[in-house]
């Protein structure tokens, strides 16, 4: 078996065999910026299947080593076999919050606010930055810069994190509670987020609608899509969950309905922030955690069976990982290359998005880590923006 069916079969085994509940609020996803939506956990066993993971080799031509950066259209770094990772600072980042890449028939879809120049045009109170939208650039398209999604999928309000089906016809993302011209709050006055789709209809994206598991009263935001389409993977502060952020799976069913949405278990969910959840073409589960051990911030986590078959959660690491903020990992297995989002420093902006080659195999990761202190709790006053709009 390969881990996709693996992964696909973890969830499957957690639909029918575990009891799963869910949690609470939302937090500050960088030292400047956008709150995250999250959740809370429960008990779920994960029973692992007797597979092990498949990994990609590394590169021998130095040329399959390059990452490519969209905007410009060159190979950023070559082959460098003294570390696990090649990563490059993109063209594409703006002056402002550029993250949430994501992979789109040769397109690179991702969320800025680099909409300065609009006539209506909101600045979010703790940043001074106009809210995000989706925007698109491509490497396929000579001379194609960098242009908003078409459609109805951007509004007055944030828009983030998208995930497309594997026909590429329907849209997952995340923006504000808002749809109709319309905005609702909690009962405490916020603007929650919600995960919506959208369809590709004649160039645009069209007949916006929400999911039937979001609630005025909590949030739910970051989908990702398995494979094959069958199961949506996204973080929520639902009830019931362990700490400030949880990861959560949902059937997809044939006939467009869903399950009901579980929570992945005490394994990837902390008393801290799990988030931005991210299945790989092969099936590795990729999230973004501050509660797991790590270099400080929000680091990108992987999940992979260890050499006896036991499902653990690993650590990045360096390049990948800093003492800062990074998350929003995507990457193709298939040529060992993808796009994270950090506010490391030397960055272009608030946010920005890398480029990185993978040089080595994840088995690699099964090696025991150096010994990490817990993050250091930020003691940051959040502040809500002026119209109580919750963002990311």
């Amino acid at each position: 078996m390969t881990l996709q069916k693996n992964l696909l079969g973890l969830v499957f085994f957690f639909f029918l065999n575990s009891t799963f509940s869910q949690q609470k609020p939302l937090a500050l996803a960088n030292e400047t910026q956008y709150d995250y939506a999250f959740v809370e956990t429960a008990n779920v066993y994960l029973n692992i299947a007797t597979s092990v993971a498949n990994v990609s080799t590394i590169p021998k031509d130095p040329k399959e080593s390059k990452v490519y950066d969209f905007l410009s259209g060159r190979s950023l770094s070559t082959y460098d076999d003294t570390a696990n990772f090649i990563v490059e600072s993109l063209r594409i980042n703006s002056k402002n919050s550029d993250y949430a890449p994501s992979f789109y028939k040769g397109e690179l879809v991702f969320a800025s606010s680099r909409n300065s120049k609009s006539m209506t045009v909101i600045l979010q109170e703790n940043s001074n930055e106009p809210f995000l939208d989706l925007y698109t650039t491509s490497k396929n398209i000579p001379n194609k810069g960098i242009s908003r999604l078409k459609g109805a999928v951007n509004t007055k309000f944030h828009e983030s994190s998208a995930a497309f089906s594997p026909d590429g016809k329907t849209v997952y993302f995340t923006r504000n509670n808002y749809s109709k011209r319309k905005f609702k709050r909690n009962t405490k006055g916020c603007v929650l987020l919600k995960i919506y789709k959208a369809d590709y209809d004649n160039g645009k994206w069209k007949n916006v609608e929400e999911l039937p598991f979001n609630s005025d009263e909590y949030s739910t935001a970051h989908p990702a899509l398995s494979p094959d389409g069958k199961f949506l993977y996204f973080a929520s502060d639902m009830p019931g969950s362990y700490g400030k952020s949880d990861i959560y799976a949902v059937a997809i069913h044939e006939d467009g309905s869903y399950g009901t949405p579980k929570n992945l278990g005490s394994l990837i969910n902390t008393a801290g922030r799990e988030t931005f959840p991210y299945v790989s073409d092969k099936g590795t589960l990729f999230f973004t955690s501050n509660g797991h051990v790590g270099f400080g911030g929000l680091d990108i986590f992987m999940v992979l069976p260890d050499e006896q078959r036991n499902w653990v959660v690993y650590n990045m690491g360096a390049p990948i990982n800093s003492p800062k903020d990074d998350f929003t990992f995507i990457i193709n297995e298939e040529n060992n290359m993808g796009y994270f989002a950090s506010n490391r420093d030397g960055g272009k902006g608030g946010d920005d998005i890398y480029g990185f080659k993978q040089l080595a195999p994840l088995q690699k990761y099964r090696n025991p880590m150096p010994e990490i202190k817990r993050k250091i709790k930020r003691h940051l006053e959040i502040k809500p923006a002026k119209e109580e709009i919750t963002s990311f």
